[in-house]
């Protein structure tokens, strides 16, 4: 697995999240401020209502382009092999116990967690904080740990295979 190319393909989908907002603001904008959305009476709330979500879309903008910046202006981290886990770190997992190693990828990130990258084979990288439940647990361990995570409502237990 190149980190690398993993990095280049967070930034493009951080740039497409961030595009498709603005997209998505300037259609709300243009809803709010449309001759349409003025009030023929009292009860008539269409342009209150698209005002409110033009403001909610405008600060979604505002969080996709942050988080964009905040990747653009940092390289991917290399780890060696025996570094813990920290943020920037791409960890590959694989269930313990499991007949076929099914690998899950888990890139820790400052920001812009849930969002998943495809890559090579149908397999997907998972942007996860550390403050969330996924990067509390995989914070500070190495490869070779064991580490159980919870999966639609299950605990399963997996080893880490590789921290890059």
């Amino acid at each position: 697995m190149n980190k690398v190319v993993i990095y280049k393909l967070i930034v493009e989908a951080l740039k497409k999240r961030f595009d498709t907002a603005k997209w998505a603001a300037n259609q709300a904008y243009e809803a709010a401020t449309s001759e349409e959305s003025v009030a023929e009476n009292k009860y008539d709330t269409f342009g209150l209502e698209a005002s409110y979500l033009a403001h909610g879309q405008s600060q979604r903008v505002l969080e996709c382009e942050k988080d964009y910046l905040s990747f653009l202006n940092h390289d991917a981290m290399i780890f060696a092999e025996d570094d813990e886990v920290k943020t920037g770190a791409l960890v590959s997992v694989v269930e313990l116990n499991a007949t076929v190693g099914d690998v899950k990828w888990f890139y820790l990130s400052a920001c812009a967690g849930g969002l998943s990258v495809d890559i090579t084979g149908g397999k997907s990288v998972f942007l996860v904080t550390p403050s969330s439940p996924v990067g509390l647990t995989l914070i500070g361990k190495t490869e070779g740990d064991e580490v159980v995570l919870k999966q639609s409502g299950r605990e399963i237990a997996y080893e880490i295979v590789s921290v890059l």
